[in-house]
């Protein structure tokens, strides 16, 4: 099994500024009601998104804009090397996605694309935490968790 840290004691200087800057601190998580197996976490808004992109069920656009804003994500937002704690390369997907609230511009288009979800009629809510679980993944923007059993899905 691959070694896990516990969010509580990032060692990594921005873990360290993170504890340090309250709300900047804040992971966050935009959610619809959907939930995914194994653990029934609530599936987050680019699987719906990459739905609506594929099914075409937006006006024109909204398709248009909704395309522009997930090429931005796939030109500045790094796929996560990691979803799962286990060395097997079968093993189910298990983590769940957070953005540093401190990742401004990507924040600022994560908010984007929430409106542009809510304007076609899609149920989004926002998670934060300061305790994501057991990071599996993180860069400068994100953090990629097993999420403790008191962590918000």
């Amino acid at each position: 099994m691959a070694e896990l840290v516990d969010a509580r004691d990032l060692k990594s200087d921005a873990g360290k500024t993170a504890m340090a800057n309250g709300r900047e601190n804040d992971l966050i998580r935009f959610v619809v009601d959907s939930r995914h197996p194994p653990y029934g976490n609530r599936s987050g808004i680019f699987t719906v998104a990459y739905n609506l992109f594929r099914e075409r069920e937006l006006a024109n656009s909204q398709h248009g804009e909704l395309e522009q804003l997930l090429e931005w994500f796939r030109n500045h937002l790094a796929i996560p090397k990691k979803f799962t704690a286990s060395k097997h390369p079968r093993a189910e997907a298990v983590g769940i996605s957070w953005v540093r609230a401190s990742a401004h511009e990507h924040m600022t288009h994560l908010r984007q694309l929430v409106a542009l979800l809510r304007e076609a009629g899609i149920q989004i809510e926002e998670l934060r935490t300061q305790r994501p679980g057991y990071v599996l993944y993180e860069d400068a923007h994100q953090i990629v968790a097993l999420p403790f059993s008191d962590t918000p899905s």
